[in-house]
């Protein structure tokens, strides 16, 4: 598994952006997910795939819809040769001001996990045809820019969100809803430095109490916090990122497996050929 920042920018004056996306068959990247700071509708146009988030896999369609919160891990393989996507971002400020009790029930269906909730919401159902229409509109608002397009745009958005408000049911207390997501967020956030720490050292020796500096906390913590969040060990989460990287030299280079094991930060081939023959065939 590999954990990255999506770093996307989005315009101060107006943060959303929506856009067609083909993802190809041979730039899957099995094994890494990554997350980012703002919301996310995505429908699938033509194509077949899986999303990944928080663990749980979705056969994805065409027709099919998914969306993600800001703080929630997803990846993506494609089935076919390439998918074909529509893909609406926007952050939570976009939709809600801070202070604006009203307009925190736009975010419900980002923010509230009920029982019921999926991040999918499959062609078979009402509010996936719905939404996608609505964001066919969006998309021709996007890319004409005629007069007030911002606010159409804005007041479209806001009609999407209120169709998924209706098909998710509310459970929990708003304060234990936003409590959720403001603690993930946090733990997210404080992971980010070790992520970035993780994925520019992989290659050399590169122990917990390094890791754990970079974050500033000691390593025991550190090592309990890392595996709550991410739910892999400190050093299982190095191996699989250093057995992934020796697999895309596999099949990109003709680097020998000794040459493609020091390249990836093994220094013990008997050692590397355990884990990658375990790792691999899984």
């Amino acid at each position: 598994m590999m954990i990255e920042k999506d770093t996307t920018k989005l315009d101060a004056k107006f943060p959303f952006r929506i856009m067609n996306q083909t993802l190809l068959k041979k730039d899957n990247r099995e094994e890494t997910f990554h997350w980012h700071s703002f919301c996310e509708i995505t429908y699938v146009r033509k194509g077949n795939g899986h999303y990944f988030v928080n663990g749980v896999k979705y056969d994805m369609g065409e027709g099919d819809l998914i969306i993600f919160n800001n703080v929630e891990l997803h990846g993506w393989t494609v089935l076919d040769d390439s998918m074909d996507l529509v893909v609406m971002i926007f952050p939570t400020e976009f939709v809600s001001a801070p202070a604006a009790m009203f307009d925190y029930d736009y975010l419900r269906p980002f923010i509230e996990r009920g029982t019921n909730f999926r991040n999918k919401i499959g062609s078979d159902e009402i509010a996936a045809h719905e939404i996608a229409l609505i964001m066919d509109d969006i998309m021709e608002e996007w890319s004409k820019q005629g007069v007030g397009y911002q606010l159409m745009i804005k007041a479209q958005v806001l009609r999407a969100l209120t169709l998924l408000i209706r098909y998710y049911q509310k459970t929990g207390s708003e304060q234990e809803n936003r409590g959720g997501l403001t603690e993930k967020k946090r733990s997210m956030k404080r992971l980010e430095e070790a992520f970035y720490y993780i994925n520019a050292h992989y290659t050399e020796k590169i122990t917990l109490e390094e890791v754990a500096g970079s974050v500033f906390m000691s390593p025991n913590y550190f090592s309990t916090y890392f595996k709550k969040v991410t739910s892999l060990g400190f050093s299982d989460y190095v191996t699989q990122l250093r057995i992934k990287k020796a697999e895309e030299l596999e099949k990109t280079t003709d680097l020998n497996m000794a040459e493609i094991a020091a390249a990836c930060g093994f220094h013990n081939m008997s050692n590397f050929y355990r884990l990658y023959k375990k790792h691999h065939v899984q």
